[in-house]
């Protein structure tokens, strides 16, 4: 996936209003624990209403595969 993809996709769901992912430097390190994640999930479910191409529902669906993981098991950290 390339960056610019994401940042479009972030852009188009209202960017730094997101609580989540719109507080995301796109070229740093980032760490979530199992307490993000209903605000992720939130976040994720703004970025399927924004994405507009089936190149975004699929960066959309492999994050919420990447979700659906993380809450089977609870002491992993994405």
């Amino acid at each position: 996936m390339k960056v610019e993809q994401l940042l479009l996709l972030l852009d188009n769901a209202g960017g730094s209003r997101l609580p989540i992912l719109g507080q995301l430097d796109p070229w740093a390190d980032s760490v979530f624990d199992r307490h993000d994640l209903p605000q992720l999930e939130g976040d994720v479910d703004r970025l399927d209403t924004a994405a507009c191409d089936d190149s975004q529902h699929e960066l959309v669906a492999a994050m919420r595969k990447l979700l659906t993981s993380w809450r089977a098991q609870p002491n992993l950290m994405v």
